[in-house]
């Protein structure tokens, strides 16, 4: 997980396209009662996320988008978005198809100019749940699970944590797979455009007011592990800390102290996967300023104590 917002590779400088998998296991949440698959976050990337197993509730910029397994959803750049389940009694396995602006033309071109700005400017707004009911949509996740098959799988045969989504990279043996998944990529690109609606524009106040949301979780990513008050994460975004609490909630469903409770969870959890510190030092690391009060939100959240976490964790393959 990120210390700004959200730094996990997505391709590369030459070829700027990242697929993600991810596998959540029965009985894991990073929530309270909304059993949460994906942690709040943002980046400046395009997304296509394709749920390939379980039901979810997708969560961009604070509402809520239903899926179920099949479905697809399309992540516009810079937006907040998150995911929980419903139900946490069945395995949930998401894809991520994360790629730049610059996969699909140069900031210059026509293409750039006339399918591509209106999309970040929000003058176009894309469908955002994608399904097979429609033969257009239909289309898109068509092409999206070939872009998929093209990329090799084997970082998972070693039973990685569950939750996590390294990147994968495209199979060696494929000639011609970048073209492949670039053409592709800009077919489902034709389609969304096709079928976008021509909206106003966000005010420029809720513009506003999104913006400094973002810079509120990043700021609360780079410093979960310090004592926090409400009035320190507000005054970065020149909010009063009522008004910004409004705001907050209604970007990201969570109050100030709740995402940075859950976030601090989530580092512990990490934490407890990859190395042998104590549960106390683990609980001065994540923020928290003793293990009493740690072991009891982190019940409360993962639904389990640190200990039990730490020990019955098991790995999932797809």
């Amino acid at each position: 997980m990120d210390q700004n917002y959200e730094t996990y590779p997505h391709g590369t400088r030459f070829f700027p396209l990242g697929v993600h998998k991810t596998v959540v296991p029965p009985n894991y949440s990073l929530g309270d009662n909304a059993y949460n698959i994906l942690y709040s976050h943002w980046h400046p990337e395009f997304e296509l996320l394709y749920l390939s197993r379980g039901d979810c509730v997708f969560v961009i910029n604070g509402k809520e988008l239903p899926m179920s397994a099949g479905d697809a959803v399309f992540v516009p750049s810079g937006a907040l978005h998150s995911a929980y389940r419903t139900k946490n009694n069945s395995e949930s396995a998401f894809y991520a198809v994360v790629f730049s602006k610059l996969l699909l033309g140069d900031p210059a071109d026509v293409i750039s100019e006339k399918y591509i700005s209106p999309a970040l400017s929000g003058e176009l707004e894309f469908c955002r749940v994608i399904t097979r009911k429609t033969p257009w949509q239909a289309e898109i996740i068509d092409l999206l699970i070939e872009i998929m098959s093209l990329y090799d799988y084997t970082p998972y045969d070693s039973d990685p944590l569950p939750g996590k989504h390294p990147e994968l990279y495209l199979k060696a043996d494929e000639f011609g797979a970048e073209l492949t998944v670039k053409s592709d990529l800009l077919k489902i690109w034709k389609l969304l455009v096709t079928h976008a609606e021509r909206v106003r524009q966000l005010r420029s106040a809720d513009r506003l007011n999104r913006e400094r949301v973002r810079a509120a979780v990043d700021f609360i990513h780079r410093h979960y592990s310090e004592p926090l008050t409400l009035e320190q994460i507000a005054s970065v975004t020149y909010m009063s800390r009522e008004y910004f609490s409004r705001v907050f909630k209604a970007e990201t469903l969570k109050t100030p102290f709740e995402y940075l409770t859950h976030y601090r969870i989530s580092m512990a959890m990490e934490l407890l996967e990859r190395n042998d510190l104590s549960v106390t030092e683990i609980a001065g690391k994540c923020g928290f300023s003793g293990a009493g009060y740690f072991n009891v939100k982190f019940s409360e959240i993962a639904g389990c104590s640190p200990t039990a976490y730490r020990k019955g964790k098991p790995g999932k393959k797809e």
